[in-house]
């Protein structure tokens, strides 16, 4: 018996020793995955500003397919609708561009749907500049300012289609059912 209780304290040693042992092994772990983590999101942003620049690319090499549409009048005169009615002659913002194109009956897209399927599209928070850019670019027959972005993204904020995303002093915008899928 007296044996077993001398055998205590090496006993408590080597368990300490391991249990330190553990410990270093989890924090070299850690710190591995962590690296290896911000290495994957150095990827991840090089990969979206390359698939963000060859979009734009895209769209200014080959027109999408709703330019042929325009081309007989459909996207273009929903695009002179909303242009005019979100210009300011009635003071109201986005709102009457809306109502105008709606009433137009050309089937032509209105600018809060091309705005949700842009950020659809993009699956990521984006800048008002850059959904104005970029739908600018896709519907050239369109005036697409960012004042009357930023007017129809925050209606839309409003209305619970579009969420606000602030980092820092900027603002982005990002569709909320995309945080509903990556939640999921």
């Amino acid at each position: 018996m007296n044996e077993s209780v001398a055998d205590l304290p090496s006993i408590r040693a080597r368990y300490a020793a391991v249990v330190k042992g553990d410990l270093e092994l989890i924090a070299k772990e850690r710190e591995r995955i962590r690296t290896d983590i911000a290495a994957l999101q150095d990827q991840l942003r090089l990969l979206d500003d390359g698939q963000a620049w060859l979009e734009g690319l895209q769209n200014r090499v080959q027109p999408p397919p709703r330019e042929g549409a325009g081309a007989s009048g459909g996207v273009h005169e929903g695009g002179a609708a909303e242009a005019d009615g979100g210009g300011g002659n009635t003071g109201k913002g986005p709102a009457p561009s809306t109502a105008a194109s709606s009433k137009t009956g050309s089937g032509a897209p209105t600018l809060r749907d091309l705005i949700v399927d842009e950020l659809c599209g993009r699956g990521r928070p984006c800048s008002a500049q850059d959904v104005a850019t970029a739908l600018g670019r896709a519907h050239p027959g369109r005036r697409i300012k960012e004042p009357a972005m930023r007017n129809a993204l925050e209606a839309m904020v409003r209305q619970e289609r579009v969420r606000r995303v602030t980092r820092g002093s900027r603002v982005f915008y990002q569709v909320d059912g995309i945080n509903a899928v990556a939640k999921a």
